[in-house]
């Protein structure tokens, strides 16, 4: 896995200096990628029939064997290309492949009309509504298709990608196996960690119970003074609550779509976790830094804050709530992860045990929310780009992320992971990780999700 994400890495950059043809032609596409992700199921696979004892864990390393094996056949079978219909003109059937070819549809479309939807704040574009016929020999069809409302026709996705002088650019997807394969394993690998919460023999729970055993000591208040700097700084913090919602009544949408209200949404996750930690004494440091953070994170979102920013028609759709709130809320408790491990190598050696439980119980919702969020932001690209994994430098960065965060639940074939040193070096190591992809990205790679 480790050989894994370096070249997924790599690959990102290589495609930074020498542009995405040649990461897909010479990388991803390749016949030596696919036989290390081939390694990667034979290995998941031996650990399912050899290693994995309870079904949560055998249904969890399955899901991923069942996601390759989709975006595989994906990859034989499916189709992806352009096609573009003008008004008036005389109705197409053929449409050009990514490759360069022309691949013939089994009917045609033909462009009606195009109405465009305007936003009433700045009077700019918020939506097209194409109406296309669809004209199968037999009879004949119309079709209104508009962004994030794909249009689909016996097995063909039909996306917008632009409108320009009357003419509409319709991205094409045909692929009828390898979707329902894929989206099966994202489901699997939900349900199993679902399952892993309420297996009371999972790791996760015996993590849990190693922190309730550590708490059975009586705990002395906190100094009055730590308590009145928390309630101030979580009065600050009403600020970009009440920002937030009034962004949220504005614009119609949840906002998050650029990098300053989704820093607002991280400071409101990682003041919530704070103040879920209550005033422990053995969580007081933590806690403290957690909220701090948060402060600094609002002052800094508020300075980059757009009030006026027009949001782009693509988007405007409920998923990207969910999409982005899920992925902020594990970045948060990775984030949280991480100051643990900075305080734990900063005090005292004999803490730094019990500080591992800490930062291990927050491992685990971050890893489901991580995954989960992968899962919701491939629905959307399969909506929005007719395919559900693209190869974009944010994509293979978040799946960096989720593989490093694997790292920490393999203790036995990885046994210095359970030491604290170097697991508090780890957590360190993935915030790092997790920092580039949400910002480093965006900054230095780009790709199709730089608009956000």
């Amino acid at each position: 896995m480790g050989v894994l994400m370096l070249t997924l890495i790599a690959a990102t950059l290589f495609e930074k200096l020498y542009g995405s043809s040649f990461a897909l032609g010479g990388i991803y596409h390749s016949s030596w990628f696919i036989a290390l992700w081939s390694l990667l199921v034979i290995t998941a696979m031996i650990y399912i029939l050899h290693v994995a004892r309870r079904g949560t864990l055998v249904l969890l390393h399955t899901s991923f064997v069942v996601i390759l094996l989709g975006a595989f056949v994906s990859f034989l079978t499916s189709q992806h290309g352009n096609i573009l219909l003008a008004k008036d003109a005389v109705p197409a059937s053929m449409f050009t492949t990514d490759n360069g070819t022309l691949e013939k549809l089994p009917f045609s479309l033909q462009l009606a009309d195009i109405d465009t939807v305007y936003s009433k704040e700045d009077g700019l574009p918020i939506d097209y509504k194409a109406h296309i016929v669809a004209d199968n020999r037999k009879e004949s069809y119309r079709h209104i298709t508009s962004l994030n409302n794909p249009m689909k026709i016996d097995g063909y996705s039909f996306c917008i990608k632009g409108v320009d002088n009357g003419n509409l650019s319709l991205l094409v997807a045909h692929d009828i196996y390898g979707l329902p394969i894929s989206y099966t394993g994202y489901m699997m690998v939900f349900v199993s960690f679902l399952m892993l919460f309420f297996d009371r023999k999972s790791n996760f729970h015996k993590t849990l119970q190693q922190l309730q055993g550590g708490r059975r000591t009586k705990e002395k208040n906190e100094n009055p003074h730590y308590k009145d700097l928390a309630v101030r700084m979580g009065t600050i913090l009403t600020i970009p609550i009440i920002l937030f919602v009034c962004l949220w009544y504005k614009r119609g949408i949840f906002p998050a779509t650029n990098g300053a209200e989704s820093l607002f949404l991280f400071a409101l996750t990682t003041a919530i976790i704070a103040v879920a930690f209550k005033f422990k004494k053995r969580f007081a440091a933590l806690r403290r830094t957690l909220i701090i953070v948060a402060g600094i994170v609002t002052v800094i979102a508020w300075f980059g804050f757009e009030r006026d920013a027009h949001v782009q028609p693509i988007l405007r759709t409920p998923l990207l709530g969910i999409h982005v709130t899920t992925i902020i809320i594990a970045y948060a408790l990775l984030a949280c992860t991480a100051i643990n491990a900075v305080i734990a190598l900063c005090g005292k050696e004999n803490k730094r045990a019990s500080k591992a439980l800490i930062g291990r119980a927050l491992l685990y919702p971050a890893t489901m929310l991580l995954a989960t969020g992968i899962f919701i932001g491939a629905v959307w690209a399969n909506i929005s780009w007719g395919r559900y994994w693209g190869w974009d430098p944010k994509e293979v960065w978040a799946l960096v992320t989720l593989l490093a965060c694997s790292f920490a639940f393999h203790t036995r074939s990885l046994p210095f992971m359970a030491k604290p040193l170097f697991f508090h070096i780890y957590c360190i190591a993935v915030f790092a990780i997790m920092l580039f992809t949400y910002f480093g990205v965006n900054y230095l790679l780009g790709g199709i999700h730089s608009y956000a």
